[in-house]
């Protein structure tokens, strides 16, 4: 029996010390040999792409360059950034937001050159908050509320990016969406786009940007008041039942039968006190 157990033993010591081997070959074999193959690729890769946004923001930055090329070197780093991930936007944002929203406020700047730094300001606030409090900063709400405004004569095309960048700013940042609801032409100027024709984009942003702000909700509610002062149906206490308002397509027979059932609860009301009293 004492033969058997110091076998095992052995045996068992024997195979661990293997085993141990095994793991130490099998880590040191993927340290030096697989590790280092993708590792190299996926840094080789982000160098890249930093070494494209840098080239691009020294095009941007370049201000002897023309507006035309500064423009797409402004909506490349929107793009380089997007692609990249929430660490190059970061970075592109902290280097180059700055002269983008300068460009953009270049005077008598052209439709085709505003729409790329506005492609390229998207791409790089888009649900990025830290990105959307710093173009704040800079004050590109602003400029988009004159783009957007009724007296704006940019082209439609334009106030549509515009419209969109207004939506990717108020993405999860109430800041922005008090600021814009502060603005006393911007609901004017949003209707006036959302009721023109939006094929090609998958929402209408006016229309959506409307809702985000509440405007849309506001509006329908004085288009019901409306409605229900013209049919007599006002908001008093008989065009209440339960205190619960009346629907604004609500007919005369409909009206007064909730009149006349409400009459007959307050009825049975005061004959209850009345029994109950007496």
């Amino acid at each position: 029996m004492k033969t058997t157990f110091c076998f095992e033993k052995k045996l068992f010591e024997k195979c661990f010390k293997t085993g141990s081997r095994m793991i130490r070959f099998l880590s040191s074999f993927y340290d030096n040999y697989i590790k280092p193959y993708f590792s190299s690729r996926g840094q080789a890769a982000d160098r890249s792409h930093k070494n494209k946004i840098y080239k691009a923001g020294r095009l941007l930055q370049n201000t002897q360059l023309p507006t035309a090329e500064r423009a797409d070197a402004a909506r490349d780093i929107g793009i380089l950034s997007y692609t990249g991930g929430y660490e190059h936007a970061a970075q592109a944002a902290d280097k180059y937001m700055a002269s983008m929203v300068e460009l953009l406020k270049t005077p008598d700047l052209k439709d085709q050159h505003i729409i790329r730094v506005l492609e390229g300001l998207s791409a790089i606030c888009y649900l990025h908050v830290a990105n959307q409090d710093k173009a704040q900063a800079l004050g590109l709400p602003d400029t988009l509320l004159e783009f957007v405004s009724p007296i704006s004569r940019l082209s439609f095309t334009s106030q549509r990016w515009s419209c969109h960048l207004l939506n990717i700013l108020c993405c999860h940042n109430i800041p922005i969406i008090c600021h814009l609801k502060d603005s006393n032409a911007l609901q004017s100027g949003l209707e006036k786009l959302a009721s023109l024709d939006w094929d090609g984009w998958p929402l209408n942003y006016a229309q959506e940007l409307l809702r985000v702000l509440g405007f849309q909700q506001s509006l329908k509610k004085d288009a019901l008041n409306e409605e229900d002062e013209l049919k007599g149906c006002s908001y008093t206490k008989s065009g209440h039942m339960l205190g619960k308002p009346l629907k604004s397509m609500c007919t005369k027979y409909e009206f007064i039968s909730i009149v006349c059932i409400q009459f007959y609860i307050w009825t049975l009301a005061v004959n209850m006190h009345i029994n109950y009293r007496y």
